[in-house]
């Protein structure tokens, strides 16, 4: 993926979300199963989560888990695909790669979200521009393998002179989440069993979505900056890294 079209030091928004899609159609089985396996459990926790204050704890816990190992595991694909066009690595690969970056994937996000709803009480644009210089933060972590910290400055790092063009991103991005909740609550309204099964449906559509197109951001903003790619991150089940 190259940023031509762009100005030099500038992503193309318009390009990221094209790659997005290129990147989802060329891992469409691998990033669909991993969702599977995180989120059905998610959901079926959710079913209960109603019935007492511990298994809404328990609920609560599990979706964040979730969700730090997709978008993990889905800078793991965006990596691979972005060697070779297509996905080397297993599913059990892909996860166990993220299995060592939890604490740290977990540490970042209460960090940051911390931070940003600070941010978002102090009339709001704080909290905006917080979110933005964050938003590859994650990738920064998986793919650099740098600490919580490191992958924030580097995160911010990254983003600068690009923050104005990444607001439609993250317009996409909440509107998307937005959708989840929504969609969810309507049908579990209706039935408890209904808001689980569309639950489980719209996040293994949404959230991979998502956290591709953060992916994707960043290796855009690596390019626009003229920097290397980082290679594939995941050592295949044979013990090698992808050629």
């Amino acid at each position: 993926m190259t940023t031509a079209g762009a100005e030099p030091g500038h992503i193309d928004v318009g390009k990221v979300l094209t790659d997005t899609g290129d990147v989802l159609k060329k891992s469409f089985a691998t990033v669909w199963i991993i969702a599977l396996i995180l989120f059905i459990p998610v959901a079926i926790l959710g079913y209960f989560a109603s019935e007492g204050w511990l298994i809404n704890v328990i609920y609560s816990i599990a979706s964040l888990i979730a969700s730090l190992y997709m978008a993990g595991a889905v800078v793991r694909v965006v990596q691979d695909v972005e060697a070779d066009g297509k996905v080397d690595a297993s599913v059990g690969d892909l996860l166990g790669s993220i299995s060592s970056k939890l604490w740290p994937l977990l540490l970042l996000s209460v960090v940051t979200g911390i931070l940003i709803v600070i941010g978002f009480i102090f009339f709001i644009i704080p909290g905006i521009i917080l979110a933005l210089m964050w938003l590859v933060a994650v990738p920064v972590l998986v793919a650099e393998d740098k600490g919580v910290f490191a992958s924030m400055s580097r995160s911010s790092e990254l983003t600068k002179g690009n923050r104005w063009r990444l607001i439609l991103l993250f317009i996409v991005i909440y509107v998307l989440l937005a959708v989840i909740f929504v969609v969810i609550a309507i049908f579990a309204a209706i039935t408890p069993i209904l808001g689980v099964i569309i639950g489980i449906l719209v996040a293994i559509v949404v959230y991979p979505y998502i956290a591709i197109i953060i992916a994707v951001t960043y290796y855009e903003l690596l390019a626009a900056h003229g920097e290397s790619k980082p290679g594939p991150g995941v050592a295949t089940s044979g013990g090698e890294m992808p050629a």
